[in-house]
């Protein structure tokens, strides 16, 4: 089972947002989306960076990222 940054154990809800979180960070990566596809991906991952922070369930800057 996944921990957030507290220590304490992840619900399956949390961790399908940090599934959701992972999987826009790769699309983001691609290099070959299209440029609306690109925008709105970068978009959607600010929106869920935002409630994966909050919930302590990851801390990082998407600028870390190149996003």
């Amino acid at each position: 089972m996944t921990r957030d940054l507290l220590g304490d154990e992840c619900t399956e809800t949390e961790e399908r947002v940090l599934a959701v979180y992972a999987q826009l960070k790769w699309l983001a990566a691609d290099p070959e989306l299209a440029p609306n596809v690109a925008a709105n991906v970068r978009a959607a991952l600010a929106l869920v960076h935002q409630a994966v922070t909050g919930l302590a369930l990851e801390y990082e800057h998407l600028s870390d990222l190149g996003i």
